[in-house]
């Protein structure tokens, strides 16, 4: 099988997103709920929207939040080898992103 540079370049990623995943969130993970997923995905969203295109380090800081959505992509892709997470999962680990909430 003949694998492109594309394919390699994502296989990367997603090797390094779960490393970057397990650093931060290895432990915590379990104990999360969806609620505490959605709100990091928002705060991430809204760094991306706010990123100045005048910036000269704007492609820096776009890799940077993609990265960190990948890494929480690929914990919640592992956490839900276990089922959906609900609201029967409470957070253990007290939020800092309330102004993201629903």
């Amino acid at each position: 099988m003949v694998v492109t540079k594309q394919e390699e370049i994502i296989k990367e990623i997603i090797l390094a997103a779960r490393k970057i995943q397990d650093f931060l969130w290895g432990e915590p993970n379990k104990n999360w709920g969806l609620e505490e997923w959605k709100r990091m995905f928002r705060k991430r969203i809204v760094k991306i929207d706010d990123i100045d295109p005048a910036n000269p380090h704007a492609v820096i800081e776009l890799k940077k939040r993609l990265l960190q959505n990948a890494a929480l992509s690929v914990a919640l892709l592992i956490r839900l080898d276990n089922g959906l997470p609900g609201k029967e999962n409470v957070d253990v680990v007290p939020s800092n992103l309330p102004e993201y909430a629903d």
